[in-house]
């Protein structure tokens, strides 16, 4: 079915201000977005001790459900005839509604029960988080990984600044950010509190899945070096291969061309009174 550019499609019976390709570059980032947003809610329910702490992190989780709602809906509108759902698509809805689970109003200090629901779906959005970030696992797309990488840290130096009160400045987050994924344990500034904690081993976590699809791209390349050469060194052997074989093909024509003519020669003799 062919969508319009702007106005109504008269075939689907719905108006789509959006073409087909934008949407679907728009979509990954949106999904994204809605992922990465659930993370400070769950610090701002966490560590927010005020109410309007806690009611910021209730509406990022009203938020972040929202920014994936937009994304699966999407989703569905491009393999809505498609008979088998995806698995993803499911996974998301699951994402979407355990956020607006989140969202209402909650008891300050959480429970046994309400501590495992929300780690699991804390590690439930980073699992997706990095099912999104494998797509990109080719050599093709290492400066963008360096760069996710980067935002990555920066980002997790924030998180500490604001979550460790041990940590005084933006420069030292970025610190304990990196020698809390690179695993080195200086031990000059550890996290000290619940929040930062759990904050440090999702960072972990995290770390080694964004840093080592780095370290496996940088490896691709100087393996693709090699493939690339191998890879020429049989082009030219087959082409070889190609002409020698040409060669044998014309030599074997031009045997039975003699050998015809000599039979023809032959016969035309016998022939003769």
């Amino acid at each position: 079915m062919k969508k319009k550019r702007y106005g109504y499609d008269r075939n689907g019976g719905g108006f789509f201000p959006l073409t087909q390709k934008f949407v679907t570059w728009f979509s990954r980032p949106v999904l994204l977005a809605g992922l990465l947003l659930s993370i400070p809610a769950f610090y701002l329910l966490l560590d927010g001790e005020g109410e309007s702490t806690r009611l910021a992190g209730h509406g990022l989780y009203v938020v972040s459900a929202l920014l994936m709602s937009v994304d699966t809906f999407w989703q569905w509108r491009k393999h809505r005839h498609q008979q088998r759902r995806s698995g993803k698509m499911m996974l998301d809805m699951a994402i979407i509604v355990a956020c607006l689970i989140s969202s209402f109003p909650s008891e300050l200090h959480w429970g046994v029960l309400e501590w495992l629901l929300r780690l699991g779906l804390c590690s439930v959005i980073l699992l997706r988080i990095a099912m999104l970030v494998l797509q990109y696992m080719k050599p093709s797309y290492l400066i963008k990984l360096i760069f996710s990488a980067l935002f990555m840290l920066t980002s997790a130096g924030a998180g500490f600044y604001w979550l460790e009160p041990t940590v005084l400045s933006y420069a030292d987050g970025v610190w304990l950010a990196f020698s809390t994924v690179a695993t080195v344990g200086y031990g000059d500034i550890v996290p000290s509190t619940a929040a930062s904690k759990i904050f440090a081993v999702f960072i972990v976590l995290l770390g080694y899945a964004m840093f080592s699809i780095v370290t496996a791209n940088i490896a691709a390349l100087f393996v693709g070096e090699e493939e690339a050469g191998f890879e020429r060194e049989l082009h030219g052997d087959i082409r070889a291969l190609h002409q020698e074989v040409a060669a044998l093909r014309r030599e074997l024509r031009a045997q039975d061309a003699q050998m015809n003519s000599y039979i023809h020669d032959a016969a035309a003799k016998n022939d003769a009174p």
